[in-house]
């Protein structure tokens, strides 16, 4: 009788993960990530063509330079904008880069990534002056056909699937993600690397999201796990002269003083830079997981921590940090936030970059108040860095997915809209 028990049971068992696997299918929502790739003569040909300006479409990274704004086209190249009235600003020239993704200006020299390579471009001739090979690491490579993966190409679908199929799809910032069928590595990490200062003498500004920076002769460029040093000495000819290991998650980089100061997923690095060419690691301050902006001003960093993005983060926050004491970085204080991306600073006034939530103005005169000092919120766009034009006026320049604006922020309250130039038009 109890054989027969559990024969019966097992056989139920049986029957229902016979059921369960039969009726286990259903309509599933995801991003597929498929690899795309160029051989490297596909790399090298035909970068830097200037044409006609074109419509801001997907815009990245902001410079200002010289009166001028150079916004990246992701994987595109770069619009260049005349500000020299910056209530009328004026699409004059885009400079096609295949594959650019940053940049950096120096003396008139324009610094930008072309996938792998890096490229010196003259701005008074938009002309290619010097171009270092190789030196930014593949996201992979196929050496049987003298290719290498530039980028991942993003593709919702919709299909019905399998529990084995679904259960292989791997989620990030509340969205799901499955590999592609030419995907030969993890998809956690394919999907991390998909997501992708201060003026000083004839050196541009970049905001708080930006991987490259230049100090005096030196350009400094993050990947997602290391510090490359090239040398300006010979301005058209950048020499790799250093490489740093700083481990995963690398996100962002700027200068303040002799200091560098490194953001990524899990913390912030500051590097003394009193050695250009060595910069070393003085100290870590260490955060949950969360993607992560720095900004610094005397002796505070400014840290911001966000949600819902491939680092896997569940803060949203803005952390001052006292780095009176360089070596030993104590948190004074986290304000909550809603999603904070780019942030920037300019006498008592805070800019911060919120995402869908748009961009805000803080009264950062007594650092531990900030979070309930909020003086203006444009709710109406989607902010992802700011600079605080350099100079006297009171201007924040501001990019977003719908574009790039302009404000003026001398009311002691108020922002006010200058202009804009949105995508598509």
């Amino acid at each position: 009788m109890k054989l027969k028990s559990v024969l019966f049971l097992a056989l139920l068992a049986f029957g229902a993960a016979g059921c369960l696997k039969d009726s286990c299918e259903r309509t599933v929502s995801y991003i597929r990530v498929d690899p795309v790739y160029k051989t490297i003569d596909e790399i090298r040909d035909g970068t830097a063509v200037v044409e006609a300006p074109r419509a801001l479409e997907e815009p990245g990274q902001i410079y200002y330079y010289d009166n001028k704004i150079y916004i990246n086209e992701r994987r595109e190249g770069i619009h260049v904008i005349d500000n020299s009235d910056p209530e009328h600003p004026q699409n004059t020239t885009f400079i096609a880069i295949p594959g650019n993704e940053d940049l950096a200006i120096r003396n008139g020299i324009l610094y930008a990534n072309t996938f792998i390579d890096l490229l010196a471009i003259d701005l008074s001739t938009y002309q290619v002056m010097g171009r270092a090979e190789a030196v930014f690491p593949p996201l992979w490579e196929d050496i049987d056909n003298n290719r290498v993966a530039v980028y991942y190409k993003e593709t919702p679908v919709t299909e019905v699937m399998d529990c084995e199929t679904f259960g292989s799809l791997y989620r990030s910032g509340g969205v799901l993600w499955g590999a592609g069928p030419d995907v030969l590595i993890d998809i956690s990490n394919m999907v991390d690397e998909s997501s992708s200062g201060s003026a000083a003498g004839g050196t541009g500004v970049g905001g708080s999201m930006a991987r490259f920076t230049i100090v005096d002769e030196y350009l400094y460029v993050v990947d997602d796990w290391q510090l490359h040093v090239f040398g300006l000495s010979n301005p058209f000819v950048p020499e790799r002269v250093n490489e740093v290991q700083l481990g995963w998650g690398i996100e962002t980089i700027i200068p303040y003083q002799d200091k560098l100061f490194i953001g990524s997923n899990s913390g912030m690095f500051i590097f003394d830079n009193s050695n250009p060419a060595e910069p070393a690691l003085l100290s870590t301050f260490e955060h949950a997981r969360a993607c992560d902006p720095v900004y610094v001003q005397g002796d505070l960093a400014y840290v911001t921590l966000r949600s819902g993005t491939p680092c896997e983060g569940f803060s949203n926050q803005l952390d001052v940090v006292d780095i009176s004491n360089i070596t030993a970085p104590q948190l004074l204080i986290s304000h909550p936030m809603d999603n904070p991306h780019g942030l920037g600073i300019k006498g008592t006034d805070l800019l911060l970059c919120e995402g869908d939530f748009g961009f805000k103005r803080f009264n950062a005169e007594d650092p531990m108040l900030i979070g309930q000092r909020l003086l203006d919120q444009d709710k109406s766009i989607h902010a992802f860095d700011v600079i605080p034009l350099p100079g006297n006026e009171k201007i924040a320049l501001v990019i977003g997915e719908d574009g790039f604006y302009q404000y003026r922020f001398n009311d002691p309250e108020q922002l006010e809209l200058i202009s804009k130039i949105p995508v598509g038009r």
